[in-house]
């Protein structure tokens, strides 16, 4: 951090710390004296540093600055920031209505979403925006994207299009409506008995989207539901719970909350009627990307006995926020408590406070705790092996975190690792197999979309014949004949080594990524969800056939 930052930060503390003493003290002198030097130092920048310093940054970055100096989770919003997130956790939002993607600098259409603005006048997927109201898009960022094409209802923007099949630019002009958004990205049967539900965030209307598809999977003649979490950051704390509510009995405890002081933020939340689904077998898929209402929602669930938690240790995001609202429409989201799971369980992993902590924390978070690394006897609590994953049953391992206090369970120090590491530990614990470099390069470099585009873009592809039905697609298409010289090309392009040897171990691995990714360009996340779900997803073939013990 930079020295002017440095002392940016120390002069907001001062000033919002004589605001408070001048608030709670009733102004009086003695309130000034501890921040004296923030003034004195104020004007010493306002005065003579080389630049001209605007006041306003200097607040923001201030306010920046201590809420990095707390926790990981708490933050400062600038105002731009406040609008988005309210729309987005609202479940609705005024734009263009485009599922999209940026590959290769290139501003991607997925798709036109069903009844949206841009289907209505004639944009398709596949279709590449060049230009948002006569500049260029070429380079823009997700962000840049979001912030060009939402906007309010009513209001017009110009696309120059290109349409690579057929080599036309066009022009379209599509005016902004309200866009409703969904939590639930898929949502469909696996098999005669067995339903599946991708639950992507909890948002406003998280709960009303849910019992609606409960429903219709319910009627259907489900037996087995598979609730998909991966990958789901959290949101709405409410909306987990009631999420929650559908599973238990009346009475049964979901999740509680403790603050330093307590008062309004120590809450106790109970299932009030949950005759949604009491009854039927429950599996949740969970990994490292599942923070916060996803862990309230497995760990509930986990603890009450009432689902099988299935894939990797979570997250472990166990901190509550508050958003307060500040003069100018920014906002800090300030940590006000912690989040227990009905055991007492706090899924909160260890973290280091100020920016440093900060970053170690989410680059910790992208590394893979292995369960071998952290059982004493790895090979007694072996479930299943096979050519992709290896899987080990914990059920034991909450209680023998919760009893580390006495002191006698074996392998005292790993358990207490795990303790540290936070999260909710799955009832069986799934570990994938270990790809090539290649495999891994191709992944990381975004080849697999480029490759992807440059198939459907290839009028000879024998993907072309299967544009229309998502069904013959996944059961039919198989690999390019050109598909080695394909990924021989991208490794030129992307200045990445081209190792056979890899190549034809993960071969059947590298095709299925690219079909993936064809299939989202294509036929969308829901499209892409059930081809994955269906063909290339081994967590998804365990719980489908978990064993369940009932309580």
């Amino acid at each position: 951090m930079s020295r002017i930052l440095t002392i940016l930060m120390v002069l907001v503390v001062f000033f919002c710390g004589c605001l408070v003493g001048l608030k709670f003290n009733g102004g009086g002198g003695r309130a000034l004296e501890p921040q004296q030097k923030m003034f004195d130092a104020y004007g010493l920048i306002k005065n003579y540093y080389v630049d001209e310093v605007n006041g306003d940054s200097l607040e923001s970055a201030g306010i920046k600055g201590m809420a990095e100096f707390l926790d990981p989770h708490s933050v400062y919003l600038e105002p731009e920031k406040v609008s988005y997130d309210q729309a987005e956790f609202k479940g609705n939002f005024d734009g263009i209505g485009i599922e999209f993607d940026v590959i290769n600098d290139t501003l991607l259409v997925v798709t036109s979403l069903s009844g949206g603005p841009s289907a209505a006048v004639g944009i398709s997927a596949g279709d590449r925006i060049l230009a948002i109201d006569s500049v260029s898009a070429v380079g823009i960022t997700r962000q840049e994207v979001l912030k060009k094409l939402r906007g309010a209802r009513g209001t017009k923007v110009r696309l120059k299009v290109l349409r690579p099949l057929s080599g036309k630019f066009i022009d379209f002009q599509v005016t902004r409506g309200k866009i409703s958004t969904s939590s639930i990205d898929a949502a469909f049967m696996l098999d005669n008995r067995v339903g599946y539900i991708r639950l992507s965030r909890f948002i406003a209307t998280t709960a009303v989207e849910f019992r609606q598809v409960l429903a219709l999977l319910k009627k259907q003649g489900m037996a087995r539901l598979v609730i998909d979490l991966r990958g789901n950051p959290g949101g709405f704390l409410e909306q987990a719970v009631e999420v929650a509510d559908e599973f238990l009995s009346q009475g049964q405890l979901i999740v509680y909350t403790k603050s330093r002081k307590g008062g309004v933020e120590d809450e106790r939340f109970v299932a009030k009627s949950g005759d949604g689904y009491e009854k039927g077998d429950l599996i949740v898929l969970v990994d490292k990307g599942s923070a916060s209402a996803s862990e309230i929602l497995a760990g509930a669930l986990q603890d009450n006995k009432r689902a099988v938690v299935v894939g990797e240790l979570t997250f472990g995001k166990g901190l509550v926020q508050r958003q307060f609202s500040l003069p100018d429409s920014s906002a800090i989201r300030l940590t006000v408590a912690r989040y227990y799971t009905p055991s007492g369980r706090q899924i909160q992993r260890v973290y280091r406070k100020g920016v440093a902590g900060r970053e170690h924390y989410y680059q910790e978070a992208m590394t893979n705790i292995l369960p071998q690394k952290l059982f004493v006897h790895p090979d007694s609590l072996l479930y299943v092996k096979n050519g992709d994953v290896v899987v080990y049953k914990t059920n034991s391992l909450p209680a023998l975190v919760l009893s580390l206090a006495g002191g006698k369970v074996n392998g005292l120090g790993k358990l207490a690792a795990l303790r540290d590491a936070g999260g909710v530990i799955p009832d069986f614990w799934v570990t994938g197999r270990v790809y090539s470099d290649l495999y891994q390069q191709l992944y990381q470099s975004g080849s697999y979309d480029e490759m992807a585009r440059k198939i459907l873009d290839d009028p000879r592809s024998s993907a072309q014949e299967y544009r229309s039905s998502l069904k013959r697609f996944i059961e039919e298409y198989r690999e390019e004949g050109r598909f080695e010289s394909l990924v021989v090309n991208i490794c030129k392009a992307k200045k990445i080594a081209f190792d056979r040897v890899g190549f034809i171990r993960d071969r059947k691995y590298i095709a299925r990524a690219v079909k993936s990714k064809i299939t989202h360009q294509l036929f969308g996340a829901e499209g892409q969800i059930r081809f994955l779900v269906r063909y290339a997803d081994p967590v998804v073939k365990i719980a489908a056939t978990v064993p369940i013990s009932r309580p």
